[in-house]
């Protein structure tokens, strides 16, 4: 009995921590653990009753009490962390203190996480080795609308689910909303918010391309072709398509918005009253003019109070070459106040690009127009076009268009005998969307942005998603080697020294 009453409180504690390991382990409370917790507890309550006058004396005396209060003391403090903790987990605040801003969102996936309308659930299919970056960019997705939820799923411990979603590979994140489902191979966020807009815009809209007059081609993937912008558009759960308006009586009823990219020759007489229509009756339209001889479209823009000229901005301030630019690919970094470009702090690069105003008159009822961007003071508009292609010279003259010069311009149009308005955007330049230059700065962005303007969906106008920077220290052998003899050798004896010093300083 008394081998009972001196070793029954310490093997009941044994036994409570045991059946807490066990229900760690197997994730359940079976039998396994509650049998131990049970008998631990029985254990502790009759080491309890059988040394009663032993505690009684423990507890009266002054030792005793003093620790006490300390336990109380202590506990008083771990509960007001705990409360503290719980009021800024729903209260945070964050700060991303990188210079790139890698673990920040991009303001286009903030934008569409805010905008949700309906819930979207995403499933991550990771084992748990490769869980932790994912469930931070996920975390941070859903700090910005409590209509995202997510679940990391490990295939390995859950493999019914995966067969129920079809998982090939690990890695795959598959996103719902409501009957509409998206499947990604691998996380990142752009693929991630691309799919998330697909997922909840329920509406496909069609976006046509002009063929038949030198027009860059959306299958085309060498450096003058349109695939890279035609790949973003489709992200979006958009279509792209080819238009030959020559064989067409009419715009195709489906057609959200037309694009002209870069026509070298006049279109046809039928071809010009067709578009000219469709603007009329609420059509949306977005010229990407080339500097002369491509088409410049100015006498039917005119009639939308655009003013194309014919000319090629020179820029002679030198900042392109900084990025391996010359004076005839001007880089802007001046916008106007426009949807299209609020909050765009981005330079865009523009090869060979005419100039484009916008002038509306005091009559122009129903008309709200603006230049959307500007070269910079130190540049003007050449008209003496032979002389940049013979001499590969400009000089300034009074014929000349000064700087700033504006390059594209946005104008909302109102509809012929109805309500509402079409939207037109025109760009002096039709390279800066080609696949040699799409990824090139802000060029992607302000394309992007255009197109979703143009669609009508302003709430994806924004900076898009960028691949993280790579800022990896790259040191040779010797660096490394000088490194490691500072950190190894020379900071322990630092250490060592100082401590030595202060030791005889002391004595």
């Amino acid at each position: 009995m008394e081998l009972f009453k001196r070793y029954s409180f310490w093997s009941g504690l044994l036994l409570i921590f045991a059946g807490l390991i066990l229900y760690w382990i197997l994730g359940v409370w079976g039998v396994a653990p509650l049998i131990p917790l049970v008998v631990g507890a029985a254990l502790v309550i009759a080491s309890a009753i059988l040394n009663w006058d032993y505690l009684r004396d423990l507890f009266s005396r002054q030792t005793t009490q003093y620790g006490m209060s300390s336990l109380a003391g202590t506990l008083i403090v771990l509960v007001l962390l705990v409360l503290v903790n719980l009021i800024l987990s729903n209260f945070s605040y964050r700060q991303d203190t990188t210079a790139a801003g890698q673990y920040s969102l991009a303001d286009q996936t903030i934008s569409v996480l805010k905008n949700l309308e309906q819930p979207v659930e995403v499933k991550a299919f990771l084992t748990q080795g490769n869980q932790q970056y994912v469930r931070d960019r996920l975390t941070e997705y859903a700090h910005h609308s409590s209509r995202f939820d997510w679940e990391i799923v490990d295939p390995d411990k859950r493999p019914e689910v995966a067969q129920e979603y079809n998982i090939q590979n690990l890695g795959q994140i598959v996103v719902e909303s409501g009957n509409r489902s998206e499947t990604i191979d691998e996380y990142s966020e752009q693929n991630l918010t691309n799919a998330v807009i697909k997922v909840t815009r329920g509406e496909t809209k069609t976006v046509y391309f002009t063929t038949g007059h030198g027009e860059h081609s959306i299958s085309d993937d060498s450096e003058s072709g349109l695939q890279q912008a035609v790949s973003a558009i489709e992200s979006q759960n958009y279509v792209a398509q080819d238009l030959f308006l020559a064989g067409e009586d009419s715009i195709p009823s489906d057609a959200s918005v037309v694009v002209i990219p870069g026509a070298q020759t006049e279109l046809l007489e039928k071809e010009m009253t067709m578009l000219n229509e469709y603007i009329d009756n609420g059509g949306n339209v977005l010229f990407l003019l080339d500097p002369p001889p491509a088409q410049s479209f100015s006498d039917f823009l005119s009639n939308y109070y655009f003013e194309v000229g014919e000319n090629i901005v020179v820029d002679m301030s030198g900042v392109g070459q900084l990025f391996g630019a010359g004076p005839t690919v001007p880089l802007v970094n001046n916008y106007g106040d426009h949807a299209i470009t609020g909050n765009f702090g981005v330079m865009t690069f523009f090869p060979l690009v005419r100039s484009v105003d916008v002038s509306l008159p005091s009559g122009a009822t129903g008309y709200s127009g603006t230049v959307i961007a500007r070269t910079n003071q130190r540049s003007w508009g050449e008209t003496n076009i032979q002389r940049i292609q013979t001499e590969s010279r400009a000089n300034q003259d009074d014929e000349d268009v000064a700087g700033p010069v504006p390059v594209a311009g946005a104008m909302e149009v109102p509809v012929t005998g109805g309500s509402g308005s079409s939207r037109v955007v025109v760009f002096g330049d039709s390279d800066f969307a080609t696949n040699r230059y799409f990824g090139s700065q802000g060029n992607s962005d302000l394309f992007m942005n255009s197109i979703n303007w143009l669609l009508q969906d302003e709430d994806l106008i924004s900076v898009r998603p960028k691949s993280p920077e790579d800022r990896r220290v790259n040191m040779s052998q010797s660096q490394v080697a000088s490194v490691r003899i500072f950190v190894v050798i020379l900071l322990p004896l630092l250490l060592l020294g100082a401590g030595g010093f202060v030791y005889w300083k002391r004595r």
